[in-house]
Order: structure tokens, then sequence, then C-alpha cells
């Protein structure tokens, strides 16, 4: 997961299991115990100047796709909004339209020209990841109907109610961190 082989924990552990050549039944680690081994290697392997300086560049380059993006009720959610990145951690958002299309056009008049529509369906839902590289940074902007935007989405790592943040709550949490 740190180099992005796998993106999905189910996947990874599954993955593992195989190239350890563990028995079947073999108790998997919780999404929790992953992310916080991501993390803890991460942090060795940039350095912690380094990876706080890649945070508040992603969250600078979110704060400019939820403002192009207001009118979606844009949200930014995951490592990025936590500050717990890898790597290759890219830049979770959530907005939210009728059609994925109009968010899609949105992000291309203000120059995105590669972003890539990809539709999903599992267990969460069906719904569209728009994706592209960004100054480096992957981004990743799922697009929910407009009728969810109140639903209370649950973390696949904690198993609660994921954590977001909307606009204003993102350029509290950099004027925080710039102090």
């Amino acid at each position: 997961m740190v180099e992005r082989i796998e993106t999905e924990y189910l996947h990874a552990k599954e993955r593992a299991i195989l190239v350890l050549g563990l028995p079947y039944n073999t108790p998997y680690p919780t999404n929790r115990q992953i992310k916080d081994c991501m993390a803890r290697f991460t942090r060795g392997q940039m350095g912690p100047e380094a990876m706080q300086g890649r945070v508040r560049q992603m969250r600078e380059l979110a704060e400019e796709l939820m403002t192009i993006l207001g009118e979606f009720d844009p949200h930014l959610i995951g490592s990025t909004l936590s500050g717990q990145i890898r790597a290759s951690s890219d830049i979770d958002l959530h907005v939210y339209c009728h059609n994925f299309a109009e968010a899609q056009e949105r992000l291309r008049a203000f120059g995105y020209s590669d972003v890539e529509a990809e539709f999903v369906e599992n267990q969460k839902g069906c719904f569209v990841h728009l994706r592209w590289l960004e100054d480096d940074f992957p981004v990743e902007i799922t697009v929910h109907d407009w009728a969810q935007r109140h639903e209370v989405m649950v973390s696949s790592v904690t198993g609660k109610p994921m954590k977001r943040a909307d606009l204003e709550a993102l350029r509290k949490l950099l004027a925080r961190k710039a102090g």
C-alpha cells in the first residue's frame, strides 16, 4: 500500500497472505494497524519535516480545488486531512452533484484537462472517481449524488463516521498550522 501496488486494505491483506505463504485462515491486521504502520514507515523514510511540508502542499492544492468546486459542497477526507500521509498518498475529496460531468467540466474550465472518470460499484454504492496527477500529487475526487450530501459516510479504516473538512474548516487548519 505504501507503494500503491494495492490501494484497498482488503486486497493488500490478501496479497500479503499469499506473498508470505501464510495459511488462508491467518488473522488479518486491522486497517488501523496497517495505517499506523504505514505512517511510521513514511515518517522514517521521508523525515518529519519533509512529511509536514508535503502535507501542507497537499492541503493547499485541496483548498484550491475545493474553491473551484465550491458549488458541489466539497469536503477533504483521508490522509491529507489527518496528516498521516505516505509518499504515494493522494488528495481525497468528496463532492456532490446530479451528474459527475458537471464537476469534471468545472475542473476543465479551470485548466484541469487530464481529469479521468472511473465508474465504481461496490458495497458502499455506485459513484464516480475523478482522477489525475497534479504537481506530482495524485488527486481523487469521489462524486456522490447530491441527495447523499447529508449522509454520514463510514471510514473503512476506523469503522466510525468519516472525518471530513469543508472549505472553511480546511482554511482554519491551514491558518493554525502556519502560525
